[in-house]
């Protein structure tokens, strides 16, 4: 079993950066919850950046990642870091996911020095693990999405980028299994993410069926308690 270990230090070092920011908030949830969306509503309301966390996870930061970030650094020198993942089982899977967090926010922390983001910023996901996120910033700056209505095949057959994904995994060896075992992931996931922020106290908002995306962010905005 491979095994991967969470770096404290890490840990330390984003929440004197990010328990500082007052006007840092973050909304995470599973794929197609509605993060991106809210996030680009709520930034012409709030005239704040938004910081796209997986588009770094998955792009600039395999730049940055250095003997400080191991586990990253493993996952980026993979042959095919995609078959690397999705070789693992659940739980080691689940463990690289925890490991990875201290990681990406030992970045994060280094980009929010820019003056862009002084006056606040949106983070758009890229958390599998809130319990983690809720021992570096207050659970208040965070908020859930959820799309209870929504199963994750329905998520990532859908058009676009994501529709992308299963093209991608039937380059694999043995892809209808790693296809299968890709949707079981990310059921996962999404159910990690709500499990871990019921206790940590970070606010879970449901989007309802036929719910406009203005009436859905400004139930988030409330919940984070933005006037």
């Amino acid at each position: 079993m491979i095994r991967f270990r969470i770096n404290h230090s890490l840990l330390d070092h984003a929440r004197a950066v990010l328990s500082q920011r007052k006007r840092l908030y973050w909304l995470i949830g599973g794929a197609g919850a509605g993060k991106t969306l809210i996030c680009d509503i709520l930034s012409k309301e709030l005239g704040l950046p938004v910081y796209d966390m997986d588009a770094h996870i998955y792009g600039d930061y395999h730049s940055r990642f250095t003997t400080r970030h191991p586990v990253n650094q493993a996952w980026a020198a993979a042959p095919n870091s995609l078959g690397w993942l999705l070789s693992m089982s659940w739980d080691e899977f689940n463990q690289f996911n925890r490991a990875a967090l201290p990681e990406y926010l030992d970045l994060l922390a280094e980009d929010l020095d820019s003056p862009k983001y002084a006056r606040g910023v949106l983070m758009d996901g890229g958390v599998c693990h809130p319990a983690l996120l809720a021992q570096v910033m207050p659970p208040a700056q965070i908020v859930c999405l959820s799309a209870p209505a929504l199963s994750s095949e329905h998520i990532w057959q859908a058009d676009g980028e994501r529709g992308e994904m299963k093209t991608f995994i039937h380059q694999l060896p043995q892809p209808e299994e790693m296809w299968r075992k890709f949707l079981a992931f990310d059921a996962l996931i999404t159910a990690t993410i709500l499990q871990e922020s019921r206790a940590s106290g970070i606010p879970i908002c449901a989007r309802g069926a036929v719910e406009t995306a203005e009436t859905f962010a400004l139930r988030v905005r409330q919940a984070l308690g933005i006037p």
